[in-house]
């Protein structure tokens, strides 16, 4: 039986970056304020203690690893019995406290249930610094678009829960690179999301969440001086898993769809989870 509540549960996922936990932590915490309907957790992935924290804290053993820390913010999420679930890595801000609601009205007009934030540094922007979007769909008689995007970023995501109850969590194998790109590829093959390369964002999302630092220079794990061969070995893993690369010229070569097949996808999708 699928649960519709409306409960909401954001997850926030830190990694001894203090400062940039410390506004993310408000930000969503403003947000929500004293809210009913909401479950809000921070999961610690960090060596470092932090003194600011809700009531649902958690921390690990320390650099278990991002797609680990992410379980354990999904798995306390959903036995809250969350409908609309949302992972944050720490260094996004919330800046329009109407955000959630935001993606839930886009799920619910467009029937997708699930996005990821495609703003997050600068892997979707061009050559002006600008979003690289590959087509804007408008939704008759709404007032949602969603924007697609030829790559995925998981610093901010949105999952329903039929979504998380079908596909399930993230795949532990991956350390610190490379989860949420196979976690949004499960979705993709249950027919949740349009094909690989065809990343769907809602269109308007810069103006409710911007990124603490705008690139990933101050990213932890970008930083530490074995992240080119943890990311290796994250794509080795994907290829092995899904046989194909996302690497140009480093393995198989992806199938690339046509833009026509997502428009088509997307349409399809509409017409299975559209609600009133």
């Amino acid at each position: 039986m699928q649960t519709r509540n409306n409960k909401i549960g954001i997850g926030l996922i830190t990694c001894d970056r203090l400062d940039f936990y410390i506004k993310s932590f408000f930000s969503i915490k403003k947000t929500i304020g004293t809210g009913e309907n909401y479950e809000f957790i921070v999961i610690n992935d960090g060596k470092d203690e932090v003194t600011t924290k809700p009531s649902n804290y958690f921390k690990t053993k320390g650099r278990e690893g991002v797609a680990k820390a992410k379980n354990h913010a999904l798995r306390f999420l959903i036995e809250k019995k969350c409908e609309h679930i949302f992972l944050l890595e720490d260094d996004v801000e919330v800046i329009d406290a109407d955000v959630f609601n935001f993606y839930i009205n886009a799920s619910k007009k467009t029937g997708l249930k699930h996005f990821n934030y495609a703003l997050h540094g600068n892997n979707n922007l061009n050559h002006l610094n600008q979003p690289n979007i590959l087509k804007t769909i408008n939704y008759p008689n709404t007032d949602v678009s969603i924007d697609l995007y030829p790559n995925v970023l998981g610093a901010f995501s949105y999952y329903h829960i039929d979504v998380l109850k079908d596909v399930g969590l993230m795949d532990e194998n991956f350390y610190n690179a490379m989860e949420h790109v196979d976690h949004t590829y499960q979705i993709i093959k249950k027919g949740y999301n349009p094909p690989f390369r065809y990343f769907v964002d809602v269109n308007g999302s810069s103006r409710y969440l911007k990124d603490i630092v705008p690139d990933h220079n101050q990213s932890k794990i970008r930083s530490q001086s074995d992240f080119q061969q943890v990311f290796k070995n994250g794509v080795d893993t994907f290829i092995e898993k899904n046989k194909f690369s996302v690497i140009h010229a480093y393995g198989p070569a992806e199938k690339v769809a046509t833009q026509d097949e997502a428009i088509k996808s997307l349409r399809e999708i509409w017409k299975k989870y559209y609600q009133e």
